[in-house]
Formats: C-alpha cells, structure tokens, sequence
C-alpha cells in the first residue's frame, strides 16, 4: 500500500487537468481502491453543475448525487439552474447536504422559458434548500443571473441574500428592466443572521435595480443587507442615465475602492463623473477602466469624458495608478471622424502634473464594421487609428515614467 501522502499527491496532480480528462482520471482512481476513493472524490465533486448545457448536455454527477446524497458533502462550487427537472424533492435533499460551499452561482429562469410558460413558485423544499444554501458559513462568493423579475417564484434575492454572513464577492445580472425589488420585500421577511456581511467585490450589469435592493431595502434591525463600505472592486454596466444616477449612490458609500471598470452605454456624457468619484476623498483608487461605445447617429460622449478627466487632474492628493479607455465604435455606413478630442487627450494625460501617480496607461479602440456595408476603406481608417499614437498622442508617449499602451483591432459583422 502506498503512503497516504504519496496518495494525496498523485490525485492532487490529477485534479490541476482540465476538462474530461480529469474526470476520467479522478473517476479512475476512485475505482482503484479504498485507499484513493475518498480523495479522489473530494476533488470529483468539488464543483457541481445542475445547468444545463444545451449543447453538452447535463453533467452526469448531479445524477450521481441523487443517489448518494452524502457526496454533495464534497462539494465547494456548485451551480444550479431554476428548471422544472431540478425542482424536486431529491435535488432538495441532495442541496441540504452541502455543507462546505465557497462559491455559488444561481441561475433564474431563462428568457427562453417565460415565453412558453409561467413559472410556478418554489416548492417549500426547494425554499428551504435555497436559504440552507446561502446561510452556510463557508460561502463567500455569489453570482445570481436572473432572467426576469425572480420574485415571482416566492423567494426575492433580498430575503437570500439577507441569510449570507462570510460574504465577499457579489456578482448580479439580468435582463428585466423593469422590475423593482423594493415592491414585494419587507423587512419581516429579511433574515437578521449577525452583522451584513462586508463585501469586497460587486459586479452588476444589466440591470440597476439592484442598487435598489442594496440601498435601500433594510433588515428589521435597520442595517442593509450588505456592508459596502469597504468594497474595493466594483463592476457596472450603465445602459440609461438613471443607471449612473445610481452608481453615483454606491459610490457615495465606498470609502476603499481601489478598482472601478465602467461599462456605459447610454448615449450621453458621463454624468459629472469627476464629481461623481471624488478623488480628493477616494484617494484608495489606484485602477479605473472605462468602456464606452460610439455609434453612428448617436451622440458623442468621448468629448466629454476628456472634459472629466481634466476635471480630476486638477484634483490634488489622487493615487490612481492605472488608467484603461476602450473605445468600442460602430461605424457601420461612414467614416469615424478624428475630432480634436484626441489633441486634448494627449494635453491632459500627457502633463506630469496630471495623476502624478499614473504608471500605467491604456488605450484599447475596437472597430466594428459590417461587411459589404462600407462606404469606405476599412484598412485606410485602420491606418489613420495606427497612426494616432505618433502624430496626435505624442506627449503620453513621451512622458516619463509612465507606460503608454495602444492597441486597434477591427471586427467585421456578417449580414
């Protein structure tokens, strides 16, 4: 018999393989002998996935679990999609027996469903299973992607997300845009578990509700559901200006960001966004992203966003260290103008005075052109983009100490 050691070795280098061959070399070793099952199915049914693919189709281990519940006590990620085929009492029970989860990703039901059905509310197993979920200890990561508005099957995100306690990382997504939380969570039925967790991470896109549902919904003690006084990373999609009306707010209540990454997609200018982040009180941010589409037709806003980040030059006492633009421009029957915004770009971050702590500076333009659709030469306008970084940003390229990065890439769309 080999030593225990030399066991655990050997199955934990199997368990670094990707994709099928690890399962077929971890399900090989657990037929091996007594000695290698039960490492061998710590690293199996580490991770469970109850979505399924339509392409792959569902993951053979969910099936193994319901007939032996006690290895979903294995698990440490899990995935699990609301479906009519995992609402039943078994996948109930098999949830309950997880008890060491770090990481959870909730599907809702898909926009594909809702077109041909209603869904019916949760079962009261299946309720249960959800809270026993998110109220483990262990579980410090979640990411919910609902297809529509989730409280119509009797369990809200508020109330779950009032059960978590180690909480860190909150990932949200969805695609009702008109749903509201605050209409059907009141705070009797908000689980009141210790003090909100404090999280680090926050990613949201797709809908801006949920600022609602962070914001403003409270426990029946009065805190909220999350701390985010001491978020240090946050994603957002802004897609209407209401949208960046409520990033102002969470913004509002960070006090130790140190990475923002901006998606906005509304046609406007960016909103006040110097005023917006505050730098001279946000010293903490050291890393900001920002992403912003142009189209053909629609208004502008990269003029704007130059006269922001001028704005917060003159702010003293800013310790961003990174700075990221990607352009994305969809240009499809004209040609993009080079409008003398560029000049001001290579004026305001070019200055030393200017983030005198910038090392660190990005800019990524995509172009999106639509095949057998031009009006003009692709690869002239591609030319002229290449050309940028000499003749029209010649003072970032030439400052000290900071590292200049210019990257195109053009995409073509078929018809």
């Amino acid at each position: 018999m080999l030593p225990y050691d030399v066991i655990e070795t050997i199955i934990q280098d199997l368990a670094e393989e990707n994709g099928r061959k690890r399962k077929e070399a971890l399900s090989a070793c657990a037929l091996t002998c007594r000695a290698f099952l039960h490492p061998s199915r710590t690293h199996l049914f580490s991770s469970i996935n109850f979505k399924c693919d339509r392409r792959q189709g569902q993951d053979h281990y969910p099936n193994l679990i319901l007939q032996n519940p006690s290895l979903a006590a294995h698990c440490r990620t899990l995935v699990f999609e609301l479906a009519t085929r995992n609402e039943t009492d078994d996948i109930a029970g098999a949830l309950l027996q997880v008890k060491n989860m770090r990481s959870f990703t909730l599907y809702g039901y898909s926009a594909w469903f809702r077109q041909w059905k209603e869904p019916s509310p949760l079962s009261p197993g299946m309720k249960q299973a959800l809270i026993h979920l998110f109220g483990l200890p262990s579980l410090t990561k979640v990411a919910m992607h609902l297809g529509g508005p989730f409280g119509d099957v009797g369990l809200p995100p508020a109330i779950l997300l009032s059960y978590c306690r180690n909480l860190v990382d909150l990932q949200l997504d969805g695609i009702h845009p008109t749903f509201t939380f605050a209409t059907f969570t009141s705070a009797s039925c908000l689980a009141d578990v210790g003090p909100p967790p404090r999280l680090l991470s926050l990613h949201i896109s797709k809908i801006f509700q949920f600022m609602d549902m962070l914001l403003d919904i409270r426990r029946s003690d009065g805190l909220p559901i999350v701390d985010l006084s001491r978020l240090q990373r946050l994603i957002v999609d802004c897609r209407a200006g209401d949208e960046i009306e409520r990033l102002k707010r969470i913004l509002s209540v960070t006090r130790r960001l140190e990475s923002l990454d901006c998606q906005v997609r509304a046609y406007a200018t960016f909103h006040n966004l110097a005023q917006m982040l505050d730098l001279k009180s946000l010293t903490t941010l050291k890393s900001m992203q920002l992403r912003f589409w142009v189209e053909h037709e629609k208004p502008d806003h990269f003029p704007g966003l130059i006269e922001e980040l001028e704005e917060m030059s003159h702010q003293k006492n800013t310790g961003l260290q990174e700075l990221l633009l990607d352009l994305q421009i969809y240009y499809i029957h004209s040609e993009f103008r080079f409008g003398i915004e560029w000049k001001k770009l290579d004026d305001v971050l070019g200055n030393p005075s200017a983030f005198p702590c910038l090392h660190s500076f990005t800019v990524k333009i995509t172009l999106h052109t639509l095949k057998g659709h031009v009006q003009y030469d692709p690869q002239c306008q591609e030319q002229r983009f290449k050309e940028m970084k000499t003749r029209q940003l010649t003072r970032l390229s030439s400052r000290e100490h900071l590292e200049f990065n210019f990257g195109f890439s053009n995409i073509f769309h078929y018809c």
